[in-house]
Formats: C-alpha cells, structure tokens, sequence
C-alpha cells in the first residue's frame, strides 16, 4: 500500500459534473448501465466532496440528509488511487457534515460482493442491518448498513 497522499477535499462545482459522470461509470458501472447518469443526479441535488490530489479529482462522496437520516448515496476513488487512505478522509468528511446538518444516523448500501467498500465500513464502525436481494439494476445484491453518528 502507498503512503496516504495530500489530499484537498471540497464541496462540487458545477464544473465537476464530467468527472462526476466519468467516476460513476468506473465505480459503478457493473452494477447499473445507467451508473454514470444516476451518479450525476444525485450530486446535483445531495451534499458532494470531491477530492483532489495537485488540482486532479480522485474521488466524490455524496450524502443525502432528511432531517435526523443521512444516506451515504454514493462513495467512490478513481481506481489508481484506491487503498491509500482517500475513501476513509471522504468518509470521515461526510458523517462529520451530516452531524452538522442534523443527522443522527447514516445509512447506506454497498454491494455484497464489494468487499472493499464493506471492509472501509465495518472498520468505521457500520453496523450490518440486512441483505436486499436483487437491489442494483443488473441483479446484484447489497447490504444494508447503519452507524449511529
């Protein structure tokens, strides 16, 4: 594993909509053909991080917050810099954000079979609420996870 790099986490612009889109179709492409698009529509209306390494976007997150409830709706690194510490700084940004617009809870839901995303997870605390059979658009499962914030 690399050393975690600097990275600069910010709020999306309106500029960021084309790596938005890219990012989406890289990280959850297998899961839904419509990835890239649906990605973008919930950065345009949710709380979104981009993070950057020397001016490059690596990475998004996107959290949805009604009220005491926050959805973690997505959270994604381009692929060459994944495992460097950049998913757990956005994660970390996010339930922080959430705590501050209200939120006592996050929730979310990851592919079963993505162990990665899981790992970051349970390592931060998540807590497993149930498996949704079917739950992605091309018949993967998930599960479902929550963390009290």
């Amino acid at each position: 594993m690399r050393s975690t790099p600097s990275v600069t986490l910010r709020r999306r612009r309106l500029s960021d909509e084309t790596f938005i889109a890219e990012l989406g179709r890289e990280a959850f492409g297998e899961y839904s053909a419509a990835a890239s698009s649906h990605t973008t529509q919930m950065a345009a209306v949710a709380f979104t991080l981009i993070a950057e390494r020397d001016d490059v976007s690596v990475g998004l997150l996107i959290v949805d917050v009604r009220g005491t409830r926050a959805h973690l709706a997505a959270i994604a690194v381009r692929t060459e810099w994944r495992g460097v510490g950049i998913g757990q700084a956005l994660l970390r940004a996010g339930e922080t954000a959430a705590r501050d617009l209200g939120a006592t809870e996050m929730d979310l839901a990851t592919a079963d079979s993505n162990l990665a995303a899981s790992e970051l997870f349970l390592r931060n605390g998540y807590l497993r609420r149930r498996v949704r059979t079917r739950y992605y658009g091309r018949g993967q499962h998930a599960v479902e996870m929550y963390k009290a914030l």
